[in-house]
């Protein structure tokens, strides 16, 4: 090559490279500034302190600039979240507002947002029984119960008179993470969603996570506090499943993948890399096109309801039914074209009482998830989802005409028939079963 040429060939390079290096998109130099949460300006203009849950960079040099600067403002860190790179903090100013929507670390700050429970017979439905009668049980695993306490002195959890005591107690944990009363279910909610949990999977244990007050409402900081807990103590209960069944209320048409604006977008996946799946029901407010925070979040199984048998009519707080059946869509349930399944919501009796909705919808999927786990050991979260919606009945929304897969645990076991022997089960055609304190009521479908 001439070597009067080499000079240019450097300075179409040298060009080159400057233009790549200037031509990248602002995120790949900086990270997006943290969008203000709506409100919350005026708010604390008026004198009113906030409640905030912040994001920060991997690494505990951001956590602790972070807090410093919280704390420089006159604010205060309520929650270090151990497991997750977040933060639950009080502000009284829009100067500390300013200083964390702009200082370093910060990837994204949300608004604290008021939560309540989805207020709500099934086995047969989704073809436990069988399952149940062959030692198939979930037994070794344990779900966490994000929700309002347990009664675990039922004889549904094995009569315990402290967790884990006596030895049969199906609860491992009894957790107060919200007001700390002392009681063991102001509601009544988590009782009968943990003995869903427990009919399903009558072989696992119960990590209970009691994140609401006794007015009945809870927060995202809370429930993200009960999600961190249940990543660092896996491991110690070989916690396999998380199941919420609360939400906002909100109407989300599309999946909440925008971690600038979902607060749970980074714990729910972090509980999935350590290896936990999160179920969550998708809400009581009849949308067909949206369902609630956080089961929006991509990385939960968001679980809609069906009936599980005909009941006649039915009022529902948003709707009436004129007519129920098993597999119909009860028009109080959320649904939306990301919806991932459906499960028996209306009604269950569990525990001593009788609730309906997707809080109940929920619970039957993450007892599921701990059965399947149980006897696929080394599968991930997403290859137990997979089997779950697979394997799923399809059952149409009269509502809208939407397919949706309804759960169905004995497909998604995969296991030969050779394993099952009819004579060894009363689980027969135009039965059906209720859960009732730990043990099933076989009755006759009419």
């Amino acid at each position: 090559m001439p070597a009067h040429r080499l000079p240019v060939i450097r300075k179409i390079l040298a060009a080159t490279f400057l233009a790549a290096l200037f031509s990248q998109s602002p995120a790949s130099v900086a990270a997006a500034a943290p969008v203000e949460p709506p409100g919350m300006r005026q708010r604390l203009s008026s004198g009113a302190p906030q409640e905030m849950l912040i994001l920060l960079d991997e690494g505990a040099i951001a956590k602790s600039h972070v807090i410093g600067a919280l704390r420089a403002e006159g604010g205060e860190v309520v929650t270090d979240y151990s497991h997750l790179p977040m933060l639950f903090a009080r502000i009284r100013s829009t100067k500390a507002l300013d200083r964390l929507l702009t200082a370093p670390g910060i990837q994204a700050v949300y608004e604290n947002r008021v939560l309540r429970p989805h207020l709500a017979e099934s086995l047969p439905l989704i073809g436990q029984p069988p399952l149940a009668a062959i030692g198939k049980t979930g037994s070794g695993t344990t779900v966490a119960i994000i929700d309002s306490g347990i009664n675990y002195t039922l004889p549904a959890f094995g009569s315990c008179t402290a967790p884990g005591v006596p030895a049969d107690c199906k609860v491992a944990a009894s957790v107060d993470i919200a007001t700390n009363d002392n009681a063991l279910d102001d509601l009544g909610h988590g009782t009968n969603v943990a003995g869903i949990v427990a009919g399903v999977a009558p072989g696992a244990k119960l990590a209970v996570l009691d994140v609401f007050n006794p007015d009945g409402t809870s927060s995202d900081a809370l429930v993200i506090a009960g999600i961190n807990w249940a990543i660092s103590n896996r491991a110690t209960y070989n916690i396999v499943a998380i199941n919420m069944s609360l939400g906002d209320g909100s109407r989300n048409t599309a999946a909440c993948s925008n971690r600038g604006t979902n607060p749970y977008v980074t714990p729910i996946n972090n509980a999935k890399s350590a290896g936990i799946v999160t179920v969550i029901s998708a809400g009581n407010e009849g949308y067909t096109d949206g369902i609630s925070r956080p089961a929006c979040t991509p990385a939960a199984v968001s679980v809609g309801a069906v009936y599980d048998a005909n009941v006649g009519g039915i009022k529902w707080t948003a709707c009436t039914d004129a007519t129920s059946g098993a597999d119909k869509v009860p028009c109080m349930s959320n649904t939306a074209t990301f919806l991932n399944m459906l499960a028996p919501g209306a009604f269950i009796t569990a525990a001593g009482s009788t609730m309906g909705g997707t809080s109940q919808a929920a619970p039957h999927v993450a007892g599921s998830v701990a059965v399947l786990k149980a006897q696929y050991p080394n599968e991930t979260p997403d290859q137990l989802i997979s089997r779950l919606i697979s394997s799923g009945k399809p059952v149409t929304d009269q509502r809208t005409g939407g397919v949706f897969p309804r759960l169905d645990l004995f497909s998604s076991m995969g296991l030969p028939d050779s394993n099952f022997v009819p004579a060894m089960s009363p689980w027969g055609i135009g039965l059906s079963a209720v859960f009732l304190g730990g043990a099933l009521a076989v009755r006759r479908r009419s």
